[in-house]
């Protein structure tokens, strides 16, 4: 009896792979394969918006220098004016990732896969752009401040 179970097991594991093996049928491919670049360009989106969002707090720290800066000189606006600026350029990246945050729509509701695909396309090159934004107010103000 045990010969016939021993023999059959391979025979069983056989059938068991093979019935695995399917996947998705054929014509859900492209869907499938669809899904996973919306997926893809979503993480994306996200993983910018991540890296700008890390420099939130740089961005607090060096306008609240750059605001001492300009108050301490106070009476000479030409002196202040560099301070008042790196200030201003901050102000603008931060509203900036405020701004994208809000209008940012995650669940996409409603939206077909191409109109998905198109949406977050143009969602990556906005928040590239505030992320690059956010980077060259940083190196402008830390450069002004003599900051490494």
């Amino acid at each position: 009896m045990y010969k016939h179970i021993f023999r059959m097991l391979p025979l069983a594991a056989i059938l068991a792979l093979a019935a695995c093996q399917g996947g998705a049928p054929a014509g859900n491919s492209a869907a499938v394969a669809d899904s996973l670049q919306v997926d893809s360009l979503a993480r994306q989106v996200m993983d910018v918006h991540d890296e700008g969002m890390a420099k939130m707090m740089v961005i607090r720290r060096l306008k609240t220098r750059v605001t001492e800066m300009a108050d301490s000189i106070g009476a000479s606006k030409e002196a202040a004016a560099p301070y008042t600026q790196a200030g201003a350029l901050l102000d603008s990246a931060n509203n900036a990732m405020n701004t994208w945050m809000h209008a940012y729509d995650m669940q996409m509701e409603g939206k077909t896969t191409e109109e998905k695909k198109a949406y977050l396309q143009d969602e990556m090159k906005k928040i590239s752009d505030v992320r690059d934004l956010m980077l060259k107010s940083i190196a402008d103000t830390k450069q002004l401040l003599k900051e490494e």
